[in-house]
C-alpha cells in the first residue's frame, strides 16, 4: 500500500486526467498520437499525483513523413516535389519530409520501399499510378502508418485520405469549353494519356461523359498512344491535314508527348488554328500560353495539395494545427492571368 502511495499507477493518472489507460501510456512513453491539450492534462495529473518517474516535457516531437514519387519524371511531378519541400519549411509544427523517387516501371521496388517506410515514418504521401499491385501493398500497410494519396488516387487501396482536385470535374470543365467552341460545327481530338495514372483517366472520363450526356459523343475522336513520339506527331498531323472538321485538341496529361505534339504543330496551319486545352502549368505551357500556341491550362494547385496532405497526417498524430486550407480546386489559366514567376509551385 505504501509503495502505491509513493508511485501513482497508470490507472490513477488516467482516472485523474479523465482519459483512457492507453492514452496515459502513449503520453508517458512519448509514442505520439495524442493532442497537445490532452498531453498537457495527463502530464499535469502525473505531477499532481506525485509520480517519481521522469516525465516528458510535453513538447511536440518531430514528425517523420515520407513523400514517395513513383511516376515518370514530368514538369508536374517536379512542381509537387518542390511544393513538399517548401511545406517542410512553412508549417508551424516540427516535421521532416523525406522525398523518394522511384521509376514508374519498377512497381516491385516501390512496394518494397513502402513496406520498409511504413515502420519508420509517421505517414506516407504517395504519388503513384493506379496499379493493382500498388493498391494491394497500400491496403496491407494502412494499419502500420497513415497513407495519403496525392494528386492521383489509387483504387481499392484503403488509403486514409486522397488529397487532390476532382479530376472528373476538371475534365468536364474542359469539355464544356470545347463543346461551346464546336457548337456551330466541328469536332474535338482527345489525346489519350497512355498511363495508369487515375487522375488522367478520370479527366478523360469526365470529358467524354459530358459529350455523352448531351448525345453528341460523335463530336469526339480519341487519339490513342503510339509507340514513339515521332509516330504520334506524324499520325496526328496526318489526321488534321486529312480532316478539316477539328476545332479543339484536348490533352489530359502534362507530359513530354503532349508538349512535343504541341511544339511540332507550331508551323503547321492545321494544328495552330485549333483551340488547345491542356492540364497543369509548367514553364513550357506558360511560354506556350504567352505565345498563343495553347489557349488554356487547367491547373491542379500542387502547393495546396502538399499543405493538406502534411496537415492531415499531423492531425492524425494529435497535432492541433492552425492550418485552414480551402477545398482544393482547379484553376483556369490563360495568357491574361499567368503567375508572375515561372518558378511555379
Amino acid at each position: 500500500m505504501k509503495a502505491r502511495s509513493r508511485k501513482a499507477r497508470l490507472e490513477d493518472i488516467a482516472k485523474h486526467a479523465g482519459v483512457g489507460l492507453a492514452t496515459v501510456d502513449r503520453v508517458l512513453n512519448e509514442r505520439g498520437g495524442v493532442s497537445e491539450r490532452t498531453t498537457a492534462r495527463v502530464l499535469a495529473s502525473a505531477r499532481q499525483l506525485g509520480t517519481n518517474r521522469i516525465l516528458p516535457t510535453g513538447k511536440r516531437r518531430q514528425l517523420s513523413i515520407e513523400a514517395v514519387f513513383a511516376r515518370n519524371a514530368t514538369a508536374y511531378s517536379e512542381r509537387l516535389n518542390r511544393s513538399l519541400a517548401a511545406v517542410n519549411k512553412l508549417v508551424e509544427y516540427p516535421v521532416t519530409i523525406y522525398r523518394t523517387h522511384i521509376d514508374a516501371d519498377e512497381p516491385g521496388r516501390l512496394v518494397a520501399h513502402l513496406d520498409a517506410a511504413a515502420d519508420r515514418r509517421d505517414g506516407i504521401i504517395l504519388f503513384a499510378s493506379d496499379l493493382p499491385e500498388i493498391a494491394r501493398a497500400v491496403a496491407g500497410l494502412v494499419s502500420r502508418t497513415f497513407i495519403v494519396t496525392i494528386s492521383t488516387d489509387i483504387s481499392d487501396s484503403r488509403r486514409h485520405c486522397y488529397v487532390g482536385i476532382d479530376n472528373v470535374n476538371a475534365g468536364r470543365s474542359a469539355a464544356k469549353l470545347s463543346e461551346a467552341i464546336c457548337r456551330k460545327g466541328g469536332r474535338v481530338l482527345v489525346v489519350e494519356p497512355g498511363t495508369n495514372a487515375r487522375s488522367n483517366l478520370d479527366r478523360v472520363k469526365g470529358f467524354s461523359q459530358f459529350f455523352v450526356d448531351l448525345g453528341i459523343e460523335d463530336k469526339l475522336m480519341l487519339f490513342p498512344p503510339r509507340v514513339s513520339v515521332a509516330e504520334a506527331v506524324s499520325d496526328m498531323l496526318a489526321i488534321l491535314n486529312d480532316h478539316n472538321e477539328f476545332r479543339v485538341v484536348y490533352g489530359p496529361a502534362n507530359n513530354a508527348l503532349l508538349e512535343t505534339l504541341i511544339e511540332s504543330g507550331r508551323d503547321e496551319a492545321s494544328f495552330r488554328s485549333l483551340a488547345k486545352i491542356v492540364h497543369d502549368l509548367s514553364p513550357h505551357s506558360i511560354e506556350n500560353l504567352r505565345s498563343g500556341l495553347i489557349d488554356m491550362v487547367i491547373d491542379s494547385n500542387p502547393m495546396q495539395q502538399a499543405f493538406q496532405a502534411v496537415d492531415f497526417i499531423a492531425r492524425q498524430h494529435g497535432y492541433e494545427t492552425d492550418t485552414t486550407m480551402a477545398a482544393i480546386d482547379f484553376q483556369l489559366y490563360t495568357s491574361e492571368n499567368l503567375p508572375r514567376t515561372d518558378n511555379i509551385l
